[in-house]
């Protein structure tokens, strides 16, 4: 009786081992964590024209944001779908009357502009979000504008103080001129020349609002 036992308790042991030991390996591969993988966008976005613009809400003039997309070898990429967008509310405006949202495609160059663009009649800072994509890759950046009560055209005002010395020197030669006139009515013996009046004034410049 006692060699029937223990030839059945190796027998079992036998058969049951390899399921124990797969048992308790188990849980060791399920603890192995694999790599993350990240994946970088593959495009850039560089402005080459609107940062830092200074639109008129008075003028409805606005400097139009321009983009160049390249990939990670800087190299333009051709084909590429650019979206601007503007804000929904506070300073902005709109593309063509009524679109805050406008797509271009870029050239061979790899540039994408916008058109129709403009400034709404809030004063301040916003900024033009721009999204490319080419494919799976894609870039965003900020084009940031500003709204002011400018002439739009960025130029210096001149010229309107040298108007008021003209007139006032117009005025002065007339009022020396009647002058003359009354003291030869009054004494006709007796002759006054006139002294002539030569006024230069200084050029001066005005700046646009600050």
């Amino acid at each position: 009786m006692n060699l029937s036992k223990s030839v059945v308790f190796r027998a079992a042991s036998a058969l049951f081992l390899p399921f124990a030991l797969g048992a308790q390996e188990a849980p060791k591969t399920s603890l192995v964590q694999q790599p993350a993988v990240q994946q970088s966008s593959g495009l850039k976005i560089i402005v080459v024209q609107g940062e830092g613009a200074l639109n008129s809400t008075r003028a409805k003039t606005a400097t139009q944001p321009a983009v160049e997309v390249r990939d990670d070898a800087d190299k333009p990429v051709a084909g590429a779908e650019v979206v601007f967008q503007l804000p929904a509310a506070g300073p902005g405006g709109v593309f063509n009357g009524w679109m805050r949202t406008q797509t271009a495609r870029s050239g061979a160059d790899g540039k994408a502009a916008a058109s129709g663009f403009t400034p709404n009649d809030e004063e301040g800072r916003f900024n033009i979000k721009v999204t490319a994509t080419a494919g799976t890759k894609s870039a965003t950046a900020i084009i940031g504008q500003s709204n002011g009560r400018g002439n739009g055209s960025g130029a210096k005002v001149t010229g309107g103080r040298n108007k008021i010395w003209v007139a006032i020197a117009v005025i002065g030669v007339a009022a020396i001129v009647g002058g003359v006139v009354a003291s030869r009515g009054d004494d006709n013996e007796t002759t006054t020349a006139a002294i002539p009046v030569s006024i230069t004034p200084g050029p001066v410049t005005v700046g646009g609002p600050r």
